[in-house]
Parts: C-alpha cells; structure tokens; sequence
C-alpha cells in the first residue's frame, strides 16, 4: 500500500496487507462459471479498465451502479467514501472476478458460486441499448476521470 494507507488497528492493516500482497485467484469460480457467464475477466487493471475490455469486446454497454460496489469493512474504516470508490474502480491487483450473466442463467449463478462459499455481487448490466461503460449514484448519472492501469502507458 506504499504509505497511501495508514492503518494502525492491528487486525485490519493485517488483513489489507493481505488482500493487496496475497490476493486469492478465484480459479474454482472461474470454472463454475464456464457454462453459465457469458464473459469474465479479472480485476488485475481496475473495474475501470477491465470492465472496459468487456464493453469494447461485446459490443454491449454496461451500466454500473457505484453504491453497489462491495468495499471491505477493513478498508471503510480508515479510509473515506471517495477513496473507497476511486480504488474500487481504477485500483487494480485484485484478481477478483468481473463477469456477465444472461439473466436467464441468474438461478444457476446462485447455486454455482454459492456452493463455493465466496459471495459475489451484481454491480450493474450489460445492454446492447446501453453505450460504453457508464455510472450511476443514487439512480443518477455520474462522471469519473479515473482510468485502470494501462500497460503501454508512456510513464
């Protein structure tokens, strides 16, 4: 966390350094979900970022509702909303899954991902009626001028 973060509750600093040195590959899940999503990718570059490969490669758009993004209750105690968010959605390294699922297969992604015991959260959908990667707060459209990590980026 590279003194961004000042944790001095023992517990907690124990387990952010945790999650961000010795983050848990989902590999069980990515194998419950090869016949029920229709795209998955891992949070390695932000939402931002990897959610965006999703978009561009379906030619669908998303709409993502931030409110609904789970944060750790670890992480909410030392730092603020905003923070929180930003790191949500640009921060990356997470390799935590982002997927799509046909509604049709939402009783299936229940039973799948349950048995493994992780739980997973609907942040938003996937639409060909909906264009590019958009937000919402509270049912309102917001803006962000973050980006996730780009590889080829000139430092």
């Amino acid at each position: 966390m590279q003194n961004r973060l000042q944790v001095s509750e023992e517990t907690d600093a124990h387990y952010l350094i945790q999650r961000h040195l010795r983050p848990t590959p989902r590999i069980l899940h990515g194998q419950a979900l090869r016949d029920i999503a229709s795209a998955a990718i891992d949070l390695s570059d932000g939402l931002i970022s990897d959610l965006g490969h999703i978009v561009k490669a379906s030619g669908c758009g998303a709409r993502v509702d931030v409110d609904a993004l789970p944060k750790s209750d670890a992480m909410m105690r030392h730092v603020d909303d905003g923070q929180a968010l930003r790191w949500a959605l640009s921060g990356g390294e997470d390799y935590e899954l982002c997927f799509t699922v046909p509604e049709l297969n939402r009783g299936a992604l229940d039973v799948a991902i349950g048995q493994l015991g992780v739980p997973f959260t609907c942040i938003g959908q996937m639409s060909a009626d909906i264009e590019g990667l958009n937000f919402v707060r509270d049912g309102m459209p917001v803006t962000f001028d973050w980006k996730g990590y780009d590889h080829f980026a000139t430092p």
